[in-house]
Order: C-alpha cells, then structure tokens, then sequence
C-alpha cells in the first residue's frame, strides 16, 4: 500500500480577509484550522472532488487566492489501475506526453507566469504545461473554486501555483493580482491572456439584433482587459529583461460569421494589440505573439453542442479530428519559449485547416473527385 499525498496549503489572508488557514480534507468542505494544517488529497481524483468540494464551501469560505508551498504526490492506495482509454482519450493523453516530453520539461525554470482564464479549457492546459515545463504559475480565473482546482492539479503533479480569483475587467483586480504575482514569487515574465467573455456568446447576435450592453460588456473583457494585464505585465517584464506575452485570439478574429459580432470584433482588434506591443517594446526584449484556435473540444463546449451539431462542425476540418486543449498548449508553451526567441508579431492559427480550405469543401470541393471510402461523416452532417 503506497503512501497518502499531502497537499500543504497556505491561504493569501491578504486577498480573502480569513483568520488561520483554509484546509480542505477530501470528501469534505474548507473549515478553519491553525497554521501549518494539512489538506489530505487522493491524487487520483483530486481535481474532480477538490473543484466539487470547492464549490460546495464557497459560501462559507471566500477564498480568493490559495498558494501550495508543499507537494509530495507519491503513490496513493485510493488509485486503481485505469481502464483501456477510449481513442478520444488515447489523443488526449498523446497531447499531454507531447506537452510534458523530456524535451520540453525545464524550459521554464526561474520563470513565473500569469495565465488568465485558467480555471478550465485552453488556459487551464496552458497553465499545467508551463508548470511541467518547471515554471511557477499565477492561475486566475473568475471562477474562483476552479481555479483552486487548477493549482490543487498542478500541486499534484508539477510544482507550484497560485490561485486568484478576479475578474479582468476590473482595473483594480488586475492591479491586484500583478502585485500578488509580484509579491509571492518576485515577478513576472510570461503572460497568457486567455480570459473571454464566453458567457455572453449566447447573446452575442448579428448587428441589428445585438444588444449593445453585450458588445460593451464583451469589448471591456477580451479587448480592454487584455489590454490592462499587458500594461501591469510590460513593467515588471521590463524590470526582469524582457519576457513573452501570447495572446489567445480566435479563427473568428479572421472571418465573418452570422453571429457573434462583439466577440468577432473583439479578437480582431486584440491580432492588431499584440502586433502594437511587439513592435513598442521589442527593444525591451519583449515578444508578443497572437494565437488563433479553431474549433478547440473544450468540456465545456462540448457540454453545449449535440451530436448532429458537432458532426456539422468536424465536416470543416482538414484533419480527422477535432482540436484539443493541450494542441493550442503546446503552441502556446512553444511561444512563450526560448525556442521562439527570434518569433514576434505573429499571428499563428491553429485550426486543423478550417480557414484553409474553401466554402464548397464539406460538400465535396469543386472537383468531382469523390471522396475517400468510408467517409460517411459528411453524409451523416447533410442528413442533419
């Protein structure tokens, strides 16, 4: 029988305004105790029970940040031996070993990194592959429970990680957390935003239809909040000789659609922002790219769309699937990286070729070539 993982947690009494430390104790909630307590976590299913038992302490405990100064994740008796994994989790595993292979782990050591809209999707794989790659992470998110549950998974299995939950929208609040950044690991030198106003594209309509609050709410999100963690960030980037900034902008900042106009608008302007930064302060040694995902499975979006739905989206890629969270990672870390020194100003899209190809390609192109035995996903959409 292998022994039980301790997570040592410390609270920012600072950010949540506590008394004594928040310790969290699967299956359980958050209760008060003395300094020096301990969270006992199962690291089989730590980020599932943590991110549930979070939120079901939310209210009587305000976390606001939580810091791991202590990690010992070895093997646990609560883990079981998993089963085959299915070819979706075959890819995804694939994608993670690519994230963490030997080449790429300690391309981060002494770095600190902020990545915003970490809790889930794109940024919480962003976060966990600069962490395997050695760096500290500053995850934020504006749900805060899952970005505890972020950093309790990097605890697990990388190394150290502060969680703040914030909104990006809010001057102060992203004062805040460049500060707290600051003051609990010495600086900043590489800056994910990632963070989005994806709660509004329900509402995010064609132009005459689109309710202005939503296109104000959305521009003060991906555009000015952007804009205000790489105002804190270029600073203290500056202090430490230069840094990365990627910046996530979408295949939609590319492209028009029947919808989604504020957020369309939104990434395009943010392409021409990174352009701006990297031309302003690249004699500071400051590089700043854009990345442009396509259709990315998120959890969360796969939650939204049924299966006609998806089988219609997957008819537009080149590849025979569709992008993962830890594919736009591992660009994202490559950039960051000192493997992308000499590469500024760029604006990468990754998206399986959907903006490759032309408008007639899911219905066979404009040749009379057939397509490939076998290939029933593009029958299987028109029926839909």
């Amino acid at each position: 029988m292998g022994r039980r993982a301790e997570m040592r947690v410390v609270v920012d009494q600072d950010l949540c305004g506590t008394t004594g430390q928040c310790v969290l104790t699967l299956p359980g909630t958050f209760r008060q105790r003395e300094p020096d307590g301990v969270a006992e976590v199962c690291v089989a299913t730590a980020p599932q029970a943590l991110h549930a038992a979070v939120r079901l302490a939310a209210n009587q405990c305000p976390v606001a940040a939580i810091r791991v100064i202590e990690s010992d994740a070895g093997h646990d008796e609560c883990a079981s031996a998993d089963p085959a994994p299915s070819p979706t989790q075959a890819q995804r595993h694939a994608a993670k070993d690519q994230c963490n292979s030997g080449d790429t782990m300690g391309r981060f050591e002494g770095k600190v990194a902020v990545v915003t809209g970490a809790g889930a999707g794109i940024g919480k794989a962003c976060a966990l592959a600069i962490a395997h790659g050695g760096g500290r992470v500053v995850v934020a998110d504006i749900d805060g429970p899952a970005a505890i549950a972020c950093t309790a998974q990097i605890a697990a299995e990388a190394g150290h990680a502060l969680a703040i939950a914030m909104d990006i929208a809010d001057e102060q609040a992203v004062a805040t957390l460049f500060e707290t950044a600051e003051r609990h690991f010495g600086g900043v030198d590489l800056l994910v935003n990632n963070a989005s106003a994806m709660h509004l594209t329900p509402r995010d309509r064609a132009i005459l239809d689109l309710d202005l609050a939503v296109w104000d709410q959305t521009m003060a999100t991906n555009l000015r909040g952007t804009l205000l963690c790489c105002r804190q960030a270029i600073p203290r980037m500056i202090a430490r000789a230069g840094g990365a900034i990627v910046n996530m902008s979408s295949c939609q900042g590319l492209s028009g659609d029947t919808a989604q106009t504020s957020y369309a608008a939104s990434k395009a302007a943010m392409n021409m922002l990174s352009a701006s930064l990297a031309t302003q302060y690249g004699h500071s040694q400051i590089r700043c790219n854009a990345v442009a995902p396509g259709l990315i499975m998120t959890e969360r979006l796969l939650a939204k769309l049924d299966e006609c739905m998806q089988r219609h989206l997957r008819r537009h890629q080149l590849l025979q699937r569709v992008g993962r969270p830890e594919d736009v990672a591992a660009l994202v870390a490559f950039l960051l990286s000192d493997d992308a020194a000499f590469i500024t100003g760029q604006l990468v899209c990754i998206d399986g070729g959907m903006l490759a190809h032309v408008p007639t390609y899911a219905d066979g192109g404009n040749s009379c070539v057939a397509r490939p035995a076998g290939d029933t996903e593009s029958a299987a959409a028109a029926r839909c």
